[in-house]
């Protein structure tokens, strides 16, 4: 009898364009909704009737509008092209429903509870090759224990999906499995999304889809045996927002991806086994944020995996970003990286620091790409420092043979590795200098000098003038004052040793004005 009347109260209610709202203001949850009665049950057959145009009435604009009844049965609207809007909300659906390959002018499934049959394969919703302008599903829950995942878009088609505050939870398998998914609008996973999966595929998959925009600000996304979200070579064309107290347990990949913009301040992300953030070949045609809170803890070859990434302007602040535990390695992997803007915010110390210390060995690309910017910003000084941290940088991880190392340290204290000659002129000072020391102590009476023939007075000790003189022929390696030829060494051993410095002072000087013509035609940098 109670049959009967649900199913004429359903009828009337499609033919009215009006909602059966069988809970009216009683408690609405995942316990109510279980111990309801005969008095809130409806057959899935009659949904699938109803949808299909089978029933002898005029179906209002509306569509079918149904709250807190338990349907029993899995709802079966496969293959089904149909002009009937479907609303099931607060309702119980124990036995899941099948979605695949129907065309819809719109679906509502806000606040319902899915499940599966004990030992059933088949997703909770499964919505695969879906096509429907709207989908929602806000506040909805479903459980699964099935590697299809428990609610299911593969290759589906929507103009907006919006699951804000569901939770979805799979004890073996993706929670939501939206691979290949096609939305041409916006996919909202925020005000208190929660999801739960198990294994490589990811708790929430987007591989391959292509969307507008993904808002998951706030969302929680957790598993422990894989990625928290796997979206390799998804595209989005707007932007995704992973901010506002976004948090991951498991790795956010983004291999491959191509988005418009990328944005997670404020987001937390963790893994125990990998990279928090394994982005590597992603491209984003604007920015991407992370920064103002942003943390990243993970483990592995680094908690960033940046290689190859290509984006319009970079703000990266690394101050969140931790080694779990005892794990040892790199913080962040740039080797590929390029962007158009200076990084920010962190200023040029910081990146440099970044650069030698938290990255997993030297490579000269990611300095080079930090000069170019700075180049084009026309920060000439900014340039040479980076590239004199590049030399040193690559002096102690770069693998170099000892002897290149030691040319390059020489290099590095003579000219700056090329990027600062004037290094090489201020020895050349501090050997003149010293030639002029050397030849006014040795060469004093008695000492290591006296006038030659020529002189007005041959044979006696030289005045400090000529000694100066002397000094200034032996370190000056072009220039000659003329001092030696009324001025020289004598025989004995304060002679023989301002004789012996004279040859290693002019050596030193030649070599250091060498070094300086190299060093500022930058002959030394292309070494």
């Amino acid at each position: 009898m109670a049959d009967d009347w649900l199913e004429q109260s359903l009828l009337d209610a499609v033919r009215d364009g009006e909602i059966l709202d069988l809970a009216g203001d009683g408690t609405v949850d995942e316990a109510a909704m279980r111990s309801w009665d005969s008095t809130h049950t409806v057959p899935a057959a009659l949904i699938r009737d109803l949808v299909r145009g089978r029933r002898d009435i005029e179906a209002d604009p509306h569509g079918l509008r149904l709250r807190g009844a338990r349907i029993t049965g899995r709802i079966d609207l496969a293959n089904i092209t149909s002009d009937l809007r479907v609303e099931l909300v607060d309702c119980f659906v124990p036995d899941g429903l099948n979605l695949c390959d129907s065309q819809l002018p719109g679906l509502v499934l806000d606040g319902s509870c899915f499940g599966h049959p004990a030992g059933s394969h088949d997703p909770p919703v499964d919505a695969a090759r879906l096509t429907a302008p709207v989908m929602t599903m806000r506040g909805a829950v479903a459980n699964a224990d099935t590697p299809s995942g428990a609610v299911r878009f593969l290759g589906a088609h929507l103009g907006l999906l919006d699951c804000g505050g569901a939770r979805l939870e799979n004890m073996s398998g993706p929670a939501l499995h939206a691979e290949f998914l096609r939305v041409d609008q916006s996919v909202l996973l925020r005000d208190g999304f929660w999801a739960t999966g198990a294994g490589e595929q990811g708790a929430v998959r987007f591989a391959y889809a292509h969307l507008g925009r993904l808002a998951c600000d706030g969302a929680r996304l957790e598993n422990t045996s894989g990625p928290a979200l796997h979206a390799d070579g998804l595209r989005v064309d707007r932007a995704v927002f992973l901010r506002a107290g976004f948090q991951a347990t498991g790795a956010v990949q983004l291999v491959d991806a191509h988005l418009g913009l990328l944005d997670c301040d404020e987001a937390r992300l963790e893994n125990m086994s990998g990279p928090a953030l394994h982005a590597d070949g992603l491209r984003v045609d604007r920015a991407v944020f992370l920064r103002d809170g942003f943390q990243a803890t993970g483990a592995g070859h680094s908690v960033l995996a940046l290689n190859g990434v290509s984006v319009g302007s970079l703000w990266l602040d690394t101050s969140g970003v931790t080694r779990s535990g005892q794990a040892t390695g790199a913080l962040v992997a740039i080797d590929g990286l390029t962007y158009a803007d200076l990084p920010a915010p962190v200023g040029l110390p910081r990146w440099l620091e970044l650069l030698r210390d938290h990255t997993p060995g030297y490579s000269a690309q990611p300095y080079q790409q930090l000069a170019a910017v700075h180049r084009a910003a026309g920060h000439d000084s900014e340039v040479r420092d980076i590239l004199m941290a590049q030399r040193r940088d690559q002096i102690g991880r770069g693998g170099l043979r000892r002897r290149d190392r030691a040319w390059a340290r020489f290099t590095g204290l003579a000219l700056g590795f090329g990027y600062q000659p004037w290094r090489a002129l201020l020895l050349l000072f501090a050997v003149l200098a010293s030639s002029v020391a050397l030849a006014v102590v040795l060469g004093g009476p008695g000492g290591g000098l006296q006038r030659t023939a020529r002189a007005s007075t041959p044979t006696t000790p030289c005045s400090v003038v000529e000694r100066v003189g002397v000094g200034l022929d032996l370190g000056l390696p072009v220039v000659k004052t003329g001092a030696q030829d009324l001025c020289v060494p004598t025989g004995n051993r304060a002679g023989q040793t301002l004789t012996v410095a004279g040859w290693l002072l002019q050596l030193a000087a030649w070599a250091l004005a060498t070094l300086f013509i190299a060093g500022f035609t930058g002959a030394v940098r292309k070494t």
